[in-house]
Formats: C-alpha cells, sequence, structure tokens
C-alpha cells in the first residue's frame, strides 16, 4: 500500500512537460552496499521519497565493483529511479576497516576522485542546473567552486575527549575547517539536532540565518508497531549500529552482564551490525547469549527489532541516534544514558527510561540493569504496550523532516529559475 507521505511526495508533478528540480547528492556511499547507519539511511531515503518532479544526481562509490567508474548508469533503488555516477571502487569491507591515514580512508580517498573526475562531475552539475545536498563539510568545496548552490547538513560532531573510531579524532582540524568554510558558503546550513545548531549560531553569528535545525527520522512504511513477543522469557535487549568507542560498549555489555544476574541467565541479548565486539574484553561475559546478526537491510533491521523486548543506548553523544528512532517506531521501548535530544522521543515509563550520568560507572550500570527490569514488568503487565511507544516518534518521519530538505531545494532553484525540462530519459 503506498503511504501518504510517498503520495504526497511523489504527486507534485503530473505533468510531464512541466520543468523539473534538479538535485545533486554527493556522498562515499553505495546505495546498493550492506553499510548501515544514520548518513547512509538519510541517502537511502532520500532516493525512495525524493518528489516525481525532481531529478537525482547520485555521486558516490561503487562497493560491489561492477559499474565503469566516471560513467552515469541509470539505476533503480526501492522502485525509484536514480542517475549514479560512481567515481571510486570501495567494497563495504574496506569501509569496515579503520583508516590509518586519512590518504588510505574512505573520505580521503573519495576527496582525490572528487579531484581526478572533477571535470566530468563538474560538467554533470552544471549542464543539469543541480543544486548540491552535502553530509559531508570536507566536500563543501566543490559547489562551492563550481558556484551551485549547496544544503549542507552536520550529523554530528564528537567530543575532544571522547574516543571515536575516526581520522577526525587525530585530525580534528581538517573538520574545523571544512566547518567554517561549509558554513560560510552553503545556502543553508542543518544540524541534526537544536544543541549543535545553537554551537554553530553561536560560533558564526553572522550565518545564524542559515543554520537550522532538521531532526532525523524513522520509515514509518517500513518500521511499524509490531506485538511484543509473546513471552519476556528470554527477556530480549538489541543494539543496532557500530561498536564506536564513544557508545561506550563496555558500559553496554557490563549491562547486560549485570542484568543477565538479576534474571538468573533468562536474558539474550541481540546485536544488528557488522563490528567486532570482542575487541572489548567485556564482551566476553555476554558472549554466550550474544545473538548476531550482522548486516540486514530496513525490512531485517524491522522484523529482527520486533523480535525483541527493549533496546539499549550508552553512548557519550550522538547526534539523533537513528536505531533508537527505529527500535521505538517498532513499539520497543529504550532504556538510555541520558542525552538532553533523547528527551523528545523517551519517555519515563511511556518509552522507555532515560538514566542520569554518573562518575560512578557500577551506578550506572545499576541504574540501567534496573530500568530494564522496570520495563520487562512494565511489558508483562501491558503498561507498555507498541503503538504506545511508536507515537513517541511521530514527529520524526520524513513527512515532517526529509520532506523540508526538497523544499529548501525548490525554494533555491525557484528563486534563481534553475529548474529544467525533462530529458528524453524521462
Amino acid at each position: 500500500m503506498t503511504s501518504t507521505l510517498t503520495l504526497g511526495l511523489r504527486a507534485r508533478n503530473a505533468a510531464p512537460a512541466k520543468q523539473r528540480y534538479q538535485i545533486c547528492l554527493i556522498h562515499p556511499f553505495d546505495p546498493r552496499g550492506q553499510k548501515v547507519g544514520g548518513l547512509e539511511t538519510y541517502i537511502r531515503d532520500f532516493i525512495t521519497f525524493h518528489p516525481t518532479d525532481t531529478d537525482i544526481l547520485f555521486v558516490g562509490v561503487d562497493s560491489i565493483g561492477d559499474l565503469k567508474l566516471g560513467e552515469v548508469r541509470r539505476l533503480t533503488f526501492r522502485g525509484r529511479d536514480f542517475d549514479f555516477l560512481p567515481i571510486l571502487h570501495y567494497s563495504d569491507q574496506q569501509a569496515r576497516e579503520a583508516a590509518r591515514t586519512i590518504r588510505s580512508s574512505l573520505t580521503g580517498q573519495f576527496f582525490m576522485a572528487l579531484l581526478r573526475y572533477f571535470g566530468p562531475v563538474s560538467r554533470l552539475i552544471r549542464e543539469r542546473g543541480c543544486t548540491v545536498d552535502l553530509r559531508r563539510v570536507e566536500f563543501s568545496w566543490l559547489p562551492t567552486l563550481l558556484r551551485r548552490p549547496f544544503i549542507q547538513m552536520l550529523h554530528g560532531e564528537g567530543a575532544p575527549k571522547l574516543q571515536m573510531d575516526s581520522l577526525l579524532k587525530k585530525y580534528s582540524f581538517v573538520h574545523n575547517i571544512g566547518e567554517r568554510f561549509a558554513v560560510t558558503t552553503s545556502a543553508k546550513f542543518l544540524c541534526v539536532n537544536p544543541f549543535i545548531t545553537e554551537r554553530l549560531q553561536k560560533t558564526y553569528p553572522g550565518q545564524s540565518g542559515k543554520i537550522d535545525t532538521l531532526w532525523t527520522w524513522v520509515n514509518t512504511d517500513i518500521f511499524k508497531p509490531q506485538p511484543f513477543p509473546a513471552m519476556t522469557e528470554p527477556f530480549r535487549i538489541i543494539f543496532a549500529g557500530r561498536l564506536d568507542e564513544f557508545k561506550d560498549p563496555p558500559l553496554m555489555f557490563s549491562t547486560i552482564a549485570r542484568l543477565r544476574e538479576r534474571l538468573h541467565g533468562h536474558l539474550e541479548f541481540h546485536y544488528i551490525g557488522t563490528s567486532d565486539p570482542h575487541r572489548f574484553a567485556e564482551f566476553a561475559a555476554i558472549e554466550d547469549i550474544t545473538i548476531r546478526h550482522g548486516f540486514k537491510d530496513a525490512v531485517g533491521m524491522a522484523a529482527t527489532l520486533a523480535n525483541a523486548h527493549a533496546g539499549i543506548l550508552t553512548s557519550e553523544f550522538e547526534g539523533m541516534p537513528r536505531c533508537v528512532l527505529e527500535t521505538l517506531a517498532v513499539g520497543r521501548p529504550v532504556v538510555a544514558v541520558h542525552l538532553p535530544q533523547l528527551e523528545s522521543v523517551i519517555h519515563d515509563g511511556e518509552s522507555g527510561y532515560l538514566i542520569s550520568r554518573s562518575a560512578s560507572r557500577d551506578e550506572m550500570i545499576e541504574n540501567l540493569a534496573q530500568r530494564f527490569l522496570d520495563t520487562r514488568d512494565a511489558i508483562g503487565t501491558g503498561e507498555i504496550n507498541p503503538v504506545q511507544v511508536a507515537s513517541a516518534i511521530d514527529n520524526f518521519t520524513p513527512a515532517t523532516q526529509l520532506a523540508r530538505v526538497f523544499t529548501y531545494h525548490q525554494d533555491i532553484q525557484n528563486a534563481r529559475n534553475m529548474t529544467m525540462t525533462p530529458s528524453a530519459a524521462h
């Protein structure tokens, strides 16, 4: 069944001769691949929900190795057509391995590929009259050089004292320079939560008018409330995503181990993702009760989440974690260490619990474990139900968030008379 959102976004252009909007996405990613995360979901959903009066050109990475670099191919993804211009071969396996230098990293190699293929990339963007949509500030030089308006988004940011599985912890100045340049040159600068927005508005007061918040979203065509498993024994806790150090996997694993003791072993921990948990010593205590699901596409992730009872998040910082939104959308409460943005979706006793940060890790572990026990009891008595949990993310859907991005691009193109008539391909 076609959703109201899909109809709304796709029905804007019924007349085939009407002028069309042109958007170029640039990101080191292949939507056909197995890489998952907030950035990747953004791009897949951007393709899925783009309006029918809009053409998408995606400059990205061939992770499979079956496409000719520098050559545009018309591809279909989730039933939607888009033009794909791969400029780098970089497999999913390579992307999972932490790079040791900027030059060997995916971002670094993609940067160099943009230079190598500057001719065909710039020609296509100019010929089509595209506005550009960027996920990384490091690439903001390209539309600026081409004098094309672009919308920049900052998905997250680290804290200097925290560990990240990224070269940015070593070369943070590269990101900082890119951020300053992108804020100055972009037509619109979007942040994933109001706390980042506030920081940037204070840091760049002269550009504050273009800086705004765009919350992330969850595809509610796929992630829908599902009944809880028939029994709460074993109690199943789930986490989806990369096991970056800033997500504090040791705290997560220690919490599961403590809860295992409290539940006398009647517990399972489910992990959706491709990171190796063995690099954290704390995982050994729960390895035998852990089910590792590896990569899951959106449909598979929704089904796996529905087989669990509750989600967990122990991150020291985040944007707006999509795994939390997806878990809630399926109707599963989340117990998490407090982050300010989570107050918007995790309401104590209704859609999960937020645990205050403490200098004592043991106190945090005990509090997390206790809240999972409270959640288990509430599920058993019916005090928490999936529809109630899912209602917490009503404002975090493509209809309320992603549609704004398309409107920004359209407004820019309308103001500059940039729209083009359809090509023969349409």
